[in-house]
């Protein structure tokens, strides 16, 4: 689509569609016009380091430019202002950082190494590897809950590839970027030195994790994954088909029972295809800007919205813009 065309239905949604307090299901209201927006402006440049001091404001900027991509970022000790009307910028340099919620941020396109599909190599996901999200998100949704104790989590569709997880919990908004890193370590058993794909090793005494990864991951594992790769860790075809055959049709009352053999091993293989692969910039970085709920993902056309379960949101829960025009 033509970008002139393209502007006029995003300028059109926008106005028309988007409700500013769509995005106060994640923001604070009372600090709203201290938080950083940035704008990928269609055709042309992106913008950051911009306040609003009222939801209005944000609702005319989007409507009156042709805003490719909306985005939010922390919240500062002052209003932040780009270089207009004779006045000096401020930005997120100048100031004095608040907070912000604790993000984390999953893309289909980081499991490339092992998605079977014709998504490999190409920026978009199918109802093949869409459960790769779901999965990921099953994790991430019980080890904060758990874990870490955390109880407000909302998940968001990113209107491209994945999902991104806010937790919302007071005590996660001031948590500086080491303890963020600290958080997303305890979660990241996949590291990629030089495309190593690396599995961390996970201490004999996680026995908490390992069972939440057998019993959240297995099933989905066995069943959408060619029968090769069980051939790596020496699981011949008959034990194989036993496996498939026991989760299809027979009972078992834990996952790890229908495993043969080396559990280790399998545990091993069922984290590198299955385990949640997170961006753990996004999580550190406490000046990161996230896509703004309720925008459009121009690339796709389809709006960042809320999921309220994303282990059973599915491709076809998407919502297309132009079909709210």
């Amino acid at each position: 689509m033509a970008h002139e065309n393209l502007g006029k239905l995003l300028k059109k949604f926008y106005q028309d569609r988007f409700k500013p307090d769509y995005i106060f299901k994640v923001v604070n209201p009372e600090r709203f016009a201290y938080r950083e927006f940035g704008f990928d402006i269609l055709g042309s440049h992106f913008v950051r380091n911009r306040s609003f001091s009222e939801p209005a404001h944000l609702h005319e900027y989007l409507y009156t430019f042709p805003v490719a991509g909306a985005y939010i970022g922390a919240e500062y000790e002052f209003p932040l202002r780009g270089t207009f009307g004779g006045h000096q910028p401020i930005t997120i340099h100048d100031v004095k950082w608040i907070g912000r919620e604790l993000v984390f941020d999953l893309d289909a396109n980081e499991y490339d190494p092992v998605r079977f599909c014709s998504c490999k190599g190409q920026k978009k996901v199918c109802e093949e590897c869409w459960p790769l999200m779901q999965d990921a998100a099953a994790i991430i949704d019980e080890t904060l809950r758990k874990d870490f104790g955390f109880k407000k989590i909302v998940w968001v569709f990113t209107g491209g590839r994945g999902y991104h997880c806010w937790v919302l919990d007071k005590e996660a908004y001031s948590l500086t970027q080491e303890q963020r890193s600290g958080i997303v370590s305890y979660m990241q058993l996949i590291h990629d030195p030089l495309g190593e794909q690396r599995i961390e090793d996970i201490s004999s005494g996680a026995e908490r994790l390992k069972e939440r990864i057998f019993r959240l991951l297995g099933k989905q594992f066995v069943l959408n994954t060619p029968e090769k790769v069980f051939a790596e860790i020496n699981i011949k075809k008959t034990a194989y088909k036993r496996m498939v055959t026991t989760l299809t049709q027979g009972s078992y009352s834990r996952f790890i029972d229908v495993v043969p053999k080396n559990h280790e091993a399998f545990l091993g293989m069922l984290i590198k295809y299955r385990y949640p692969r997170i961006d753990h910039k996004v999580t550190i970085d406490t000046k990161r800007l996230i896509r703004l709920p309720g925008t459009i993902h121009s690339r796709t056309g389809f709006i960042v919205q809320y999921v309220d379960d994303p282990v059973s949101f599915t491709l076809d829960q998407a919502i297309h813009f132009e079909t709210e025009l």
